[in-house]
């Protein structure tokens, strides 16, 4: 069993290092019952039912989700909302933890799909409808509506404009190699970020030119996302060789002097909405659902936080030519090991 694997199956016997409060969890098929409402008052009857329940728990990997999440709060003002944010593995493990310590406190994801696929394994979570799903095609809806892959990103590099000029930045991976990076080159430094920028490399160039990136000695910053986007906003790390092209678009509109840029095949990472199997709110779950699946949402991530969304109705300009669904991969388990292990020979030493 490899180690993504043995940190999607973990069982604790209590939840106490992460300070959980158990809630009442719903049946099964009540929750599956309220997720399958339909009609002319469906809503009305999830508003009244979410009304009664007054709360929602949310676990998701979205770093820039506040505005999303303070949207549904002004819709819906009768719903305590709270957010648990952490990487994918980190949550799905989370959530395994105290499925096996018997506490059930999600009630809804903005998760990676590779996250949620083990959590459907173990019957975690329930099957959707929602009115918003007609406006998604048939690849982003899990065959069996347990999820709807609802936004998207791409990582690749983004840099000062600042400190280095536009015309003298990389604009493909053989410009990496030039001495003058040397030491300069910086890498997102969250395990699973890591891995997939070395699954990145490793499929559109081949090992030996990710080992001469690698002896390029890259600084690999020991924060998340969202603090390294930060560091490349300020100049204190002005070229970053895996950054969110959502992180640079959102910075930009703040008036940051930032800009991101395809160098090669990009990794695109995808989100997606689901309910839990056993939410205790499941009304409210059924809301937020529907919620980030609307128009509304989806402009929100594109206009307002540089992510694509995957909605028939929404344009998609600018995309790069190339994109690496690594998740979505046949064998991504077992590549997933292989390059984390390697991610950790070549860059041993290089965490700041």
């Amino acid at each position: 069993m490899g180690r993504l694997r043995q940190a999607f199956a973990l069982f604790a016997m209590s939840c106490a290092t992460f300070a959980c409060q158990p809630v009442r969890a719903a049946d099964e098929k009540a929750v599956a019952a309220i997720l399958a409402t339909e009609g002319a008052d469906r809503a009305a009857r999830l508003e009244a039912g979410a009304r009664e329940e007054g709360e929602l728990l949310v676990y998701t990997v979205g770093a820039q989700i506040d505005p999303l999440l303070a949207a549904f709060r002004a819709k819906y003002p009768y719903i305590e909302v709270r957010a648990h944010k952490a990487d994918t593995v980190a949550v799905t493990r989370r959530v395994m933890e105290e499925h096996g310590a018997g506490v059930y406190n999600v009630d809804a994801y903005e998760l990676n799909d590779y996250g949620l696929a083990p959590l459907m394994e173990a019957g975690l979570l329930a099957p959707l409808k929602s009115p918003e799903l007609g406006h998604y095609p048939a690849a982003a809806i899990e065959p069996g509506r347990h999820w709807v892959v609802m936004r998207e990103d791409l990582i690749s590099m983004g840099f000062n404009t600042a400190s280095i000029r536009p015309a003298d930045a990389p604009r493909a991976n053989a410009d990496l190699l030039d001495p003058k990076w040397k030491g300069k080159l910086g890498l997102y430094g969250e395990a699973t970020a890591l891995a997939h920028w070395v699954g990145t490399m490793l499929l559109s160039e081949g090992e030996a030119f990710l080992r001469k990136v690698a002896a390029q000695e890259p600084v690999v910053y020991n924060m998340g996302g969202r603090a390294v986007a930060n560091l490349i906003v300020s100049g204190e790390a002005p070229l970053v060789v895996s950054a969110r092209r959502s992180h640079m678009i959102a910075s930009q509109r703040e008036g940051a002097k930032v800009e991101w840029r395809a160098i090669g095949p990009v990794y695109a990472t995808v989100s997606a909405a689901a309910v839990a199997s056993r939410a205790a709110h499941p009304n409210a779950a059924a809301l937020f659902v529907d919620f980030m699946l609307s128009a509304r949402a989806q402009a929100m991530y594109r206009d307002d936080l540089g992510y694509s969304s995957m909605r028939d109705d929404m344009a998609r300009a600018g995309e790069p030519a190339q994109k690496l669904y690594l998740g979505s991969r046949p064998d991504f388990e077992t590549e997933y090991e292989t390059w984390s292990k390697l991610a950790g020979q070549l860059l041993k030493g290089r965490r700041r």
